[in-house]
């Protein structure tokens, strides 16, 4: 902390010796554009903003492809990744913790379950967004709380009188989709408009088709000087899964039956324990995932005068998930064991009060803003062997929260600076327990089912910003921030805690840097930061169980920028560089052996046993007595060190468009491979291009994605059993080769 502190207070000084050395025109204001940018008064942060106009280029495109446009932004799919489906987005490299790590919101209110359920991007219709905005880094936790230590992403959604269009769309896999948007004005007050869409596709893979139907409904009446807004948010998803595909070594009959080089779209079946043999489970049950969402949100605004107001907003938002999940063995007609179906209710209800108060002079302006919050999150949890059998197992969790914040910043017209400071102290109040029913069929033992002791845990956490924005010439300005940020345990992290039978898992606190630079002319836009970011008792999936590792040292490069070549062609990149390793910690090598079917275990072990053949040539083991493996150097796993993408823009004539895009992503270690020592998830090359027309108030688009066919996958997971014979095996989720669209729009 002090080394960053240091770093962060010398580059302040230099900059404030130079703006009395030479003092520039006023280029940053409090005005209700530049308020925007900063999203709440955050100087010094990493912003992006991306506005409607953008999004209506991008209308063939789901919110997770949007997003990662732009630097510091990855995604991985699982599955096909239909409509955002089942992807999780990584800011700074957490890994296979990105979900718990990133924040989104809807109008300042969080999607993030109390669960590690990932988000479904496709619950808000793209035409119902007016901006979304993206912070990366630690310092939005200061206003949203924890979670918030990779970034936040926002979504806004409009409040005014929504653009009356109807479009369609078709791809391959018989993918369709259809977008409603609508709205009327009800007098000089008041105005509803409603947003709706609907998808459906086979897939890419075999057992996967999906469904899913949303509608936004926003009402707003204005009173004088208060202004509230009503919206109505609902989603419905059927989701088959098809599972991974085995790549690598195999061992049993039923890696044998899931070979990735034999298929990369089949779905991934069940089959024995036998070496060689031919028992696939060709019969057995498709896995699925539904899920109905509902939101509720009340939004004040209520101007005191022209430079006070009080903001509120009321939420609520219940989800029901249904998912079965086969066991090997598994048959259409006859359930095992190992089956499970889950039944999971998660609901949760806040309240934000947020007072803003500007003070406006000539030389200097104040933005403060005071908060107060409280949220309460239920989780109820169902796990049956199968549909209309006797209840075997459930969870129940709460989550209660309160927080006080400020955030203020302070603009020095005279001197082109803006400085900001934001605190939060949020405390958190956690209960757990589950109740387990063993005389059910697929619950009798101990080692599929485990009794928790009752969990109650009762903390406070904090977070910090400290910001700068200097403009150092008409063009040019330099940014900087500090910031300290948190998170508690989910409930399926303390689920999968490391002492069986135990919920407990330490708090996660990190604290981060980042100095960078806003350059704008005529035909150059460009935003480039450099970040370090340290986190203490961060949780991570470690062998098949969740534990606290200390510490985590990431540092990186964010570049975005765009150039305008000419009236009719214009390039936008972004470039993301990032360093995810482990300072310290160990993992311990297995003891005790025991041998079946011919395979030693080791047994207790966290890594490979120490007289394995893969621990002597790869962790370098004696081979004669218990080891440890030091982890201080290895890199995070999941996170890829580069990637980067380019857009080319071409106005061909004043109705026309062409557009050619390339996605890179670099190679990076496998998921439960903290060893770095399995084949990596190699890097692919993504070429995308699309063709766009408008006529009068019709628009149509055509494109290819994956124009050279490249056969890829983004996320693979490796055996979780540490003996010689599971080297290299991991399980792959395939994503689709060489695709095509068509998209229609309408406005009227």
């Amino acid at each position: 902390m002090i080394k960053k502190l240091n770093t962060l207070l010398i580059t302040y000084l230099l900059l404030v010796f130079c703006a009395f050395a030479d003092v520039p025109e006023i280029l940053i204001k409090p005005s209700n554009d530049q308020y925007t940018r900063l999203s709440s008064g955050l100087a010094g942060s990493n912003i992006t903003i991306i506005d409607e106009s953008e999004l209506k280029n991008n209308y063939d495109k789901n919110l997770p492809q949007i997003l990662e446009m732009y630097s510091g932004i990855e995604i991985r799919r699982l599955f096909d990744g239909v409509e955002g489906t089942n992807s999780s987005i990584d800011m700074r490299g957490f890994g296979e913790a990105s979900k718990s790590n990133v924040l989104i919101l809807v109008n300042g209110i969080r999607l993030n379950e109390i669960d590690m359920s990932n988000i479904s991007f496709s619950n808000i219709p793209l035409t119902s967004i007016d901006r979304i905005e993206i912070v990366r880094g630690g310092s939005s936790a200061t206003l949203y709380g924890s979670g918030a230590v990779g970034g936040s992403i926002n979504v806004v959604t409009k409040n005014d009188i929504a653009e009356n269009n109807v479009g369609f769309s078709y791809g391959s896999y018989n993918t369709q989709k259809l977008n409603v948007n609508t709205g009327t004005k009800i007098d000089n007050n008041s105005s509803i408009s409603f947003s709706a869409s609907a998808n459906s596709s086979d897939t890419y893979r075999d057992a996967a088709d999906y469904e899913n139907q949303n509608f936004v409904v926003n009402y707003m009446n204005k009173i004088k000087d208060t202004v509230v807004n009503l919206d109505l948010f609902s989603s419905f998803k059927e989701q088959e899964l098809p599972g991974p595909r085995v790549k690598g070594g195999a061992v049993y009959n039923y890696h044998y039956c899931n070979r990735y080089e034999n298929s990369r779209t089949a779905k991934h079946i069940g089959g024995s324990t036998d070496k060689n043999g031919n028992t696939c489970n060709t019969n057995q049950r498709d896995d699925y995932a539904d899920a109905d969402n509902i939101r509720v949100n009340a939004n004040v605004e209520y101007e005191i005068n022209s430079l006070n107001n009080i903001f509120i907003n009321l939420g609520y938002r219940d989800r029901l998930d249904k998912a079965f999940l086969a066991g090997n063995e598994n048959t259409i007609d006859t359930p095992v064991a190992g089956d499970r179906y889950l039944k999971t209710e998660t609901d949760s209800n806040s309240f934000n009060f947020r007072y803003e108060n500007r003070h406006v002079e000539t030389d200097f302006s104040n933005i403060l803003n005071l908060g107060f919050e409280i949220g309460h999150a239920f989780y109820n949890s169902k796990r049956y062997r199968k549909e209309n059998e006797a209840l075997g197992h459930k969870y129940h969790a709460s989550s209660k929260t309160r927080a006080f914040l400020i955030q203020n910043t302070i603009f020095y017209n005279q001197y082109d600076l803006a400085l900001s400071f934001g605190a939060r102290q949020e405390r958190s109040e956690t209960d757990a327990r589950d109740e387990v029913y063993r005389s059910v069929a697929g619950f009798e033992s101990i080692y599929t089912t485990i009794d928790h002791d009752t969990y109650d845990n009762s903390r406070n956490n904090y977070a910090y910003n400290f910001g700068f924005e200097k403009g150092l010439n008409k063009n040019l300005s330099f940014y900087g921030n500090y910031s300290e940020s948190f998170r508690i345990p989910n409930i399926d992290e303390n689920i999968k805690a490391t002492t069986s039978g135990s919920f407990h898992l330490e708090d996660q606190e990190s604290e981060g840097v980042e100095l960078g630079i806003l350059y704008q002319n005529e035909t150059l836009n460009l935003n480039a930061s450099y970040y370090q970011m340290d986190t203490k008792n961060e949780i991570q999936y470690d062998q098949s169980v969740n534990t606290n590792l200390d510490p985590i040292e990431r540092e990186g490069i964010n570049v975005d920028f765009n150039y305008i070549i000419d009236q009719r062609q214009n390039i936008s990149a972004s470039i993301n560089v990032t360093e995810a390793e482990f300072t310290s910690g160990s993992l311990s090598m297995g003891t005790g052996t025991t041998e079946f079917e011919g395979i030693i275990y080791y047994l207790g072990n966290e890594t490979y046993g120490y007289g394995t053949n893969t621990a002597i040539n790869y962790l370098g083991s004696d081979g004669t007595a218990n080891q440890s493996v030091n982890l201080a150097g290895r890199k995070v796993p999941l996170v890829p060190p580069l990637t980067f993408s380019i857009d080319y823009d071409r106005q061909i004539d004043n109705s026309t468009s062409f557009n050619f895009g390339i996605k890179y992503v670099d190679e990076k270690y496998v998921s439960n491979d903290q060893e770095n020592i399995e084949p990596k998830i190699p890097d692919y090359y993504l070429i995308n291009t699309s063709l766009s027309k408008t006529s009068g108030p019709y628009n149509y688009k055509i494109g290819i994605n994956n124009l050279t066919n490249e056969k890829y996958y983004d996320y693979a997971i490796s055996s979780t059993f540490h003996d010689d014979a599971h080297y290299g095996l991991s399980n792959v989720y395939p994503l689709p080769e060489r695709n095509y669209f068509v998209d229609f729009k309408y406005t009227f």
